[in-house]
């Protein structure tokens, strides 16, 4: 089972693979912009993977920009050139069918105390948006799936907004790519930039998931981490405590699709924070 995990270097995108190559025996390419932290997460990975015999797991660097056009794109190639050879020595007929990528986890992202305003929106809504077009013909289409990191910021900003955006906002079977963009025009130079930019990836999560309804999208919230960008900030949780909704929405089967998740992997509403241990989203829009 082989998934692609952008930010792997360091913070949750680590811990997600890290886990996948020991708990769930994948193949992961573990991407990142700079390759020398790249390789030393994938060094730090295969140490741990040594310590379990049973293991068969396994990871590889790929150098890869979200923020970048150029960057994804040679990174899908790299990709789909080590797929192809790896077929065709399993296959010897060269088909790609034997390993699709099973999953993307779109983790990569900045915010709060990195990165200007231009940066943040094409790195966390530009960036998973560049990876889905660029890999989407690489992903098993049965059964891929694909999950994007949101956070609890992006229903606070819904929370903000005007009850006409809100009616949109909170409206994924309608949603349009040209709203969203609209939105992030108006809104960019707001106070919550980052919230902007999570709460607009879970709108494209909802548009993403209609257009392409045989793969399972989901957008999910890891919770108040303690990683690089959150340092100050008073997270107290652990990167390995963020993956919980991903991994559910990797593996566990899922009701609906576009859906967001909070940090305990329970649907959750976009139009207000749902803390872990309230109830379930019943997914109607209360300002319809």
């Amino acid at each position: 089972m082989r998934i692609l995990v952008t930010g792997g270097n360091q913070g949750i995108g680590f811990a997600v693979c890290q886990q996948l190559a020991i708990d769930h025996n994948c193949h992961v390419y573990l991407t990142a912009r700079s390759p020398d932290r790249g390789l030393a997460a994938v060094s730090k990975i295969n140490e741990s993977i040594a310590k379990f015999p049973d293991c068969t797991g396994s990871v590889d660097f790929i150098p890869l920009d979200t923020s970048n056009d150029s960057s994804v794109a040679a990174a899908a190639k790299v990709i789909r050139s080590k797929m192809l050879s790896s077929s065709s020595e399993e296959s010897g007929d060269g088909s790609e069918n034997k390993n699709k990528l099973y999953g993307i986890v779109n983790n990569a992202g900045i915010g709060l105390n990195t990165g200007s305003s231009g940066d943040i929106i094409n790195t966390n809504l530009y960036g998973p948006k560049r990876v889905c077009e660029q890999f989407i013909d690489l992903l098993d289409d049965e059964h891929g799936r694909i999950v994007n990191l949101g956070s609890g910021s992006g229903p606070m900003h819904v929370a903000r907004s005007s009850i006409e955006d809100k009616k949109m906002l909170c409206s994924p079977e309608s949603i349009t790519w040209e709203y969203i963009e609209q939105h992030v025009k108006e809104k960019i130079n707001s106070s919550d930039v980052y919230g902007l930019s999570k709460a607009s990836l879970a709108c494209y999560t909802g548009l993403f998931a209609r257009q392409f309804p045989n793969l399972t999208t989901s957008c999910v919230s890891p919770g108040f981490i303690n990683t690089q960008m959150t340092a100050g900030y008073g997270a107290s949780k652990t990167p390995e405590q963020g993956t919980l909704p991903i991994m559910h929405c990797l593996f566990e089967e899922l009701e609906g699709n576009g859906w967001y998740y909070g940090s305990d992997a329970i649907r959750s509403p976009y139009h207000f924070l749902r803390n872990p241990g309230e109830p379930v989203y019943d997914g109607v829009n209360p300002f319809l």
